[in-house]
């Protein structure tokens, strides 16, 4: 509805002004102040689209009103259209203009002149705001940038933390029994490190700035974990209940997709039951698609699905705009989307995604349990993190390694260029002050073109963005990196120089 306010103290002109309006603008409300004052306090308390204002009103001029009205942030966006006689000067007009009006109107009124005028101060109108919204959306997209950044930098710390636990826990265990209690504490200790390792993967993939690929995918640990965050944000008022077959299937998504998919469908469920509670149910089969079931699921091809159903007892379901996105994660998936609403009972949304054959490969699985590969090589270390640096050095060293390790690439770098042969690999870490790990790998291959180098980080998306088919990196790796991790890299690197 078109909101258009009228400011005179003639009572004959807001009558007729009211009338020719309501029958010139379609879907019009009129609303009316016959003082300058209670004009403003309209046009800031009931923003119109456009405002009519008399030169003459009592109290104080047009002209002031219209300044106050155009120097107030509530108020300033809206265009006014002054209305004079037509006896009034350039002279009146031009202090009309520096007021800030957008426009003026003769009196008497005249249909056609009304209507443009109008019209085009409700065009200006429109573009005011289509700027308020692209600017908002700008802010936006910059707080964003910045909060990505900042997770960034979170998530490379937070693996530094975690690394030298991992390590440290992981090492121990071979130095105890096995039915030693010690053992079976350090266990629980690399079980917490793991989860916290997951956490911190959820957070980038939430993100959508890693696993973009499509990769076989089993969605119900990924739902597990997401419904236990969801638990710590929703209120008490709110019951989760959650039926979830572990044995379902894998299909053919990004974790990230899948993540935001699931947010988003709990987030409406929220939505719906945030005033009075009620329950929120998440369930995940395997359903088998047949000849006679395609007439009821639109679209959706014979075969196996995975079946996730995600229902509340709240009222209705705000799909216009927080759907859009599952529709669009659905149709990259080649899945579908069922919704049923009854006013009793509340809302069911089930979400059929196709099942892919993910019969396991012939080759068996690394087991954990087996001999970890060692050698006897000299390798350069370098990591600008202490406890990363100093935990590194000892499990190199038993792994057999003859270990030198530098605390900036500084220093590493003066260290290769007083020997280059001496090392058989060079270990970095990427994010550094002074000299990146890729800039540093760079003056490495200048003075030792055949030295072979692996890349660390605590965050994947540097390694990705800045190391894509950089000369002489052998290997990226993510932290924290379990022991046959890096062991098994180290032998790849170095077996294959």
């Amino acid at each position: 509805m078109t909101k258009i306010l009228v400011i005179s103290n003639k009572e004959e002109d807001l009558t007729t002004i009211s009338a020719l309006l309501n029958d010139l603008v379609s879907d019009c409300l009129v609303i009316t102040a016959q003082s300058g004052q209670k004009g403003i306090e309209k046009a800031k308390t009931e923003p119109p689209s456009t405002i009519l204002l008399d030169i003459e009103i009592p109290e104080e001029e047009g002209y002031e009103v219209c300044n106050r009205l155009k120097s107030d942030k509530k108020t300033k966006h809206i265009p006014i259209i002054m209305i004079t006689e037509v006896k009034s000067d350039s002279i009146s007009r031009l202090k009309g203009l520096e007021a800030g009006a957008d426009t003026f109107l003769n009196k008497p009124f005249d249909e056609v002149e009304l209507t443009a005028q109008i019209n085009m101060a409700l065009r200006i109108d429109k573009t005011e705001k289509e700027k308020i919204l692209l600017n908002e959306m700008l802010q936006k997209t910059r707080k964003m940038e910045a909060i990505g950044t900042l997770v960034g930098g979170i998530v490379h710390e937070f693996n530094n933390i975690l690394f030298p636990i991992i390590g440290y826990a992981e090492m121990s265990m071979y130095d105890v029994s096995e039915d030693s209690r010690v053992k079976n504490n350090l266990k629980k200790i690399l079980k917490a490190a793991g989860r916290a390792k997951r956490l911190v993967q959820q957070i980038l993939d939430y993100r959508g700035q890693d696993d973009q690929e499509k990769k076989p995918l089993k969605v119900q640990y990924l739902i597990k974990e997401i419904l236990k965050l969801t638990r710590a944000s929703f209120p008490s008022t709110i019951e989760i209940r959650q039926n979830i077959d572990n044995a379902c299937g894998a299909v053919l998504a990004s974790p990230s997709e899948i993540q935001q998919l699931i947010m988003d469908l709990c987030t409406n469920a929220h939505h719906a039951m945030k005033e009075k509670g009620g329950v929120l149910g998440v369930a995940l089969s395997e359903v088998d698609i047949d000849s006679d079931d395609l007439s009821s699921k639109t679209d959706l091809k014979q075969g196996s699905y995975l079946q996730l159903t995600v229902s509340h007892t709240g009222h209705g379901e705000e799909t216009a705009i927080d759907l859009t996105g599952v529709r669009g994660i659905l149709e990259s998936c080649q899945g579908n989307i069922n919704i049923g609403s009854d006013p009793e009972k509340g809302t069911t949304v089930k979400i059929y995604l196709p099942l892919i054959d993910t019969r396991p490969d012939k080759t068996p699985a690394i087991s954990t349990d087996q001999d970890i590969p060692t050698g006897n090589e000299s390798v350069l270390l370098v990591d600008d993190e202490e406890d990363v640096v100093e935990m590194m050095h000892f499990m190199l060293e038993k792994l057999g390694y003859q270990v030198i390790s530098r605390g900036s690439s500084i220093e590493a770098l003066d260290t290769f260029r007083k020997e280059p042969e001496k090392f058989d690999l060079v270990i970095t870490d990427q994010t550094m002050p002074e000299m990146t790990g890729l800039e540093l790998a760079r003056q490495l291959i200048l003075i030792r073109p055949d030295i072979p180098i692996i890349l660390s980080t605590g965050y994947s998306q540097t390694i990705e963005e800045d190391s894509a088919g950089a000369p002489g990196i052998g290997a990226c790796v993510m932290k924290p990196v379990r022991v046959r991790e890096i062991a098994v890299e180290i032998r790849k690197v170095l077996d294959h120089k």
